[in-house]
């Protein structure tokens, strides 16, 4: 560990040309003590060799060595068991994580939730259905995000909401939360069992590059990018363009054609960057995804809902108003039957708030 902390350390070294010296030595240890020669010949800078060759970034590996220890932070190196298997496919990967939190993440099915800074409310209760069907169908999803304002937040906060384990990841060191008024919400984050996370060192001051770092681990962790709300520039579109890069699904979702906060999103899905988002069950089939358990069959309902589920169209979305009709009962208690189906893993519904059979 101390030799891998030391290399990542190595001032322009980058995640790319450490995996090319990790698999030229073999190790970040016979990387330390290569030689200047063997390094040339490996393809390191001059300017890389020497740094590596002075063993300067030695002793602050082991000084960051301490604070994890006492602090609780672990580190997990390329090679590890527990490091993220889903980086593999990543040419840019980090070598190194610090993570505060114990969550697997070879476990589960991950999904980053991306988006605006500027959510629209609308925005903000979209990502919330999209959280909330996702644990219905898919409890075991891990919900990834970035712990800035709008979208970010609104993610890591659904995900809560609807018993997810989150995990956000941070610009700078793993307690360094940014912005500070979502320290709160970063605990609450560990208390369920999700992580902090980060490839930068204690120490580290934040500026504009290292949240396209943040950014590659955000579309590395996941099998997949949700955006859901996005201007014609900003930096979910950044992680989008990284999640491509990556062979990595990208979803987004479609938005009014007059939201400015719409442009990007909408843009990803003309462009065919994107699959247009409409339900949990989209994520599935381009993943192939497996649900955890079998919904309860149609025959196991109460008469009322047994009857209101079979009069339901195959293969038809329907609003709250629509069904009201069609079953021929007032617009709430449509609403409460549609909830109880819901409840029951037999219907879902779209961003627009149709509902649908599963």
């Amino acid at each position: 560990m101390k030799y891998s902390i030391a290399l990542s350390l190595v001032p322009r070294v980058g995640s790319k040309n450490m995996r090319r010296l990790l698999a030229a030595f073999g190790s970040a240890e016979a990387v330390m003590n290569a030689g200047a020669e063997r390094l040339t010949e490996a393809g390191a800078s001059p300017r890389v060799v020497q740094e590596i060759a002075s063993g300067r970034s030695i002793p602050r590996a082991m000084s960051i060595i301490d604070i994890c220890e006492r602090t609780g932070v672990r580190v997990l190196t390329l090679g590890m068991p527990d490091f993220p298997r889903a980086f593999a496919e990543c040419p840019d990967a980090p070598c190194l994580l610090y993570v505060r939190g114990g969550i697997d993440f070879n476990s589960g099915k991950w999904l980053s939730i991306v988006g605006t800074r500027n959510a629209t409310p609308e925005g903000i209760a979209a990502t919330g259905r999209v959280v909330r069907d996702l644990a219905l169908l898919y409890p075991d999803t891990v919900v990834v995000s970035g712990l800035a304002f709008g979208i970010d937040k609104a993610a890591h906060c659904a995900a809560l909401q609807y018993g997810l384990k989150t995990v956000a990841v941070m610009a700078g060191w793993v307690d360094d939360i940014v912005p500070r008024s979502h320290y709160y919400l970063a605990r609450q984050i560990l208390e369920t069992g999700g992580a902090i996370v980060s490839d930068m060192p204690p120490g580290t001051v934040i500026d504009r590059g290292n949240f396209l770092s943040r950014n590659r681990l955000v579309a590395g962790l996941s099998d997949a990018t949700v955006v859901v709300e996005s201007a014609a520039k900003g930096g979910s579109l950044v992680t989008a363009d990284i999640a491509v890069s990556y062979g990595k699904e990208l979803f987004a979702l479609p938005g009014a054609i007059d939201s400015p906060m719409s442009e990007g999103t909408n843009m990803l899905i003309r462009s065919n960057k994107a699959i247009m988002y409409q339900s949990a069950e989209d994520i599935a089939l381009a993943l192939g995804w497996k649900r955890a358990a079998a919904a309860p069959p149609a025959t196991a309902l109460a008469p009322r809902l047994r009857q209101a589920y079979e009069d339901f169209p195959d293969g038809a979305r329907l609003d709250a108003e629509s069904l009201a009709e069609l079953w021929n009962v007032p617009l709430w208690e449509a609403s409460s039957i549609v909830g109880q189906l819901r409840a029951k893993g037999l219907l879902a519904a779209d961003p627009y708030r149709c509902y649908y059979k599963i």
